[in-house]
């Protein structure tokens, strides 16, 4: 009697279950704009490793999207944010070797210019912008460019070859830049204020007259104290027949004196190079430079006039 009355329900149960196996086993599909829209989303949220790999993925998968490119571009670019640009100049060198170039690795060159500034390598990234120069025939390309070449002279304080490299900007790139006032504020660095390291080593025959011309007094007086000391012990053991110990302060003296005058050498420098940073980051903040902040899911070029983007605060 129960048999009959629980079959409808035991055959109802597997059908369920069925279906439900059913649609578990069923795949997973992701398409295109999914995957770009998530790896976009995740380098919004600042998780740059993770929005790389999945930028790389949709490479991978989607082999004939006409996004893939860019995606690879803005892989780099995610491994550049994350503080690998060995890892990001790789991709990006991969990215400029496209012949003829197009806009994407044009863009590459810029952000290539940017791996080697950051890994403490100027002259790479001279090298780099002078590469993108002879590839495009675009002129505002070009004064990007010039203008980039300009500024990593400003960061290594050589102020001859930033103005040089301002000076190849065009006509129309100098009013579109305002590289009138860029080279205006450039030639105020004549009154940044300077040291003589020769000075400095000179007067400090007199020990501790170096330092305390770069204005370190703290230094001047324990300069002058030490060497006096000094000077004044090896005296006395001579004048009292203490001969070996007269030479051991003497020869003492002499390294503590040579010190001195070595130390105000490099008081010098340090002094020089202080005020010469200074300047330098003064000059960032009067005229904000902003290199490659394209966001990744915008899907224009850099090279479409927003490479640099400067702001001038006078």
């Amino acid at each position: 009697m129960t048999a009959p009355f629980f079959r409808p329900w035991v055959w109802a149960l597997a059908a369920w279950m069925f279906s439900m196996t059913a649609a578990w086993a069923e795949p997973l599909v992701i398409d295109a704009p999914r995957q770009l829209q998530y790896a976009r989303q995740l380098y919004e949220q600042g998780q740059f490793l993770r929005a790389a790999e999945e930028f790389e993925r949709f490479a991978y998968f989607f082999p004939q999207a006409p996004e893939r490119r860019r995606a690879l571009f803005d892989a780099a670019r995610a491994f550049l944010q994350a503080g690998e640009p060995s890892t990001a100049l790789k991709r990006f060198n991969e990215l400029t070797r496209l012949e003829p170039p197009d806009p994407v690795a044009l863009d590459a060159h810029f952000m290539a210019a940017e791996c080697h500034a950051r890994m403490g390598n100027p002259n790479l990234a001279v090298l780099e912008m002078q590469t993108l120069i002879t590839r495009t025939d675009d002129p505002a390309l070009r004064d990007s460019a010039y203008l980039r070449i300009g500024w990593i002279h400003i960061d290594q304080m050589d102020w001859s070859g930033a103005g040089y490299a301002f000076g190849r900007i065009s006509a129309e790139g100098r009013r579109r830049l305002n590289v009138e006032a860029l080279e205006a504020a450039l030639a105020r660095a004549d009154a940044i204020p300077r040291k003589s390291p020769a000075l400095a080593g000179s007067l400090s025959i007199v020990p501790g007259a170096g330092q305390l011309y770069c204005g370190r007094y703290e230094d001047a007086l324990a300069a002058l104290v030490v060497n006096a000391g000094l000077f004044v012990a090896a005296y006395e053991s001579f004048d009292n027949d203490l001969d070996a110990l007269g030479v051991l302060l003497s020869i003492a003296g002499l390294g503590f004196y040579t010190a001195n005058i070595y130390g105000a050498i490099s008081d010098a420098h340090k002094f020089n190079r202080a005020h010469q940073q200074d300047f330098v980051d003064r000059l960032r903040q009067q005229m904000r430079i902003n290199l490659g902040a394209l966001p990744p899911q915008n899907s224009r070029s850099l090279t479409d006039g927003v490479v640099v983007a400067v702001r001038f605060n006078f």
